[in-house]
């Protein structure tokens, strides 16, 4: 902050944070969430090195540590493994959700577009009827990111020009509350709510 002459009250403006929690953060009493953290690297550090050391610090690393992996030591192979291994077994489960969703939607006898793009804009499916645009965005673990998801609604409202988006989840809880709670038009549902929505004619 020193270095680009920055005062608490004018970063704490630029990034969106309260002067309180930007120095709760800068005084290390608590972590900043991913979308504050992003912020304050793209204001505050000018190049990689840089990045890196913010990174570290709210890590609790002084230094970056120099690793020289034994490439031939088994552990190392088998540790590789099962990081793949669980990996992959997320996004078959999200991809086998997402079949099941596409699956009440045929059963309700909607059409849908299914990956549609738009720029840098993606939904997993998109309908349009009675002359509105709904985006479901398919959300199997909902215990990872969240948050990031709803992020994503919302901004689906605005790049591809939905009048409704709605995440589709194996089931709903108080995860669901930030998504329902704010002014967009979110809704969170199960695969045969969300079809059982749509069916019934869109919501405005």
């Amino acid at each position: 902050m020193r270095k680009q002459s920055l005062t608490g009250v004018q970063l704490s403006a630029e990034i969106g944070l309260s002067e309180t929690s930007l120095s709760r953060i800068l005084k290390g009493h608590s972590k900043p969430k991913q979308v504050t953290l992003t912020r304050l690297m793209k204001r505050l550090c000018e190049n990689e090195e840089e990045s890196q050391k913010l990174l570290r610090s709210f890590a609790g690393v002084a230094d970056a540590a120099e690793e020289e992996p034994v490439s031939d030591d088994p552990k190392n192979a088998a540790v590789e493994r099962e990081r793949v291994e669980r990996w992959l077994e997320a996004r078959t489960q999200a991809i086998t959700f997402k079949d099941a969703v596409a699956r009440e939607l045929d059963k309700a006898g909607l059409h849908y577009q299914r990956d549609a793009c738009d720029g840098i804009a993606s939904t997993d499916f998109l309908i349009e009827r009675d002359g509105k645009r709904i985006a479901l965005e398919c959300k199997f673990n909902v215990g990872r990111d969240f948050d990031k998801t709803v992020g994503i609604a919302r901004l689906l409202c605005e790049l591809l020009r939905c009048d409704q988006v709605i995440i589709v989840v194996p089931f709903v809880g108080a995860f669901a509350d930030a998504a329902t709670s704010g002014p967009d038009a979110i809704t969170v549902c199960t695969p045969l709510e969300a079809a059982r929505i749509l069916e019934g004619g869109v919501a405005a």
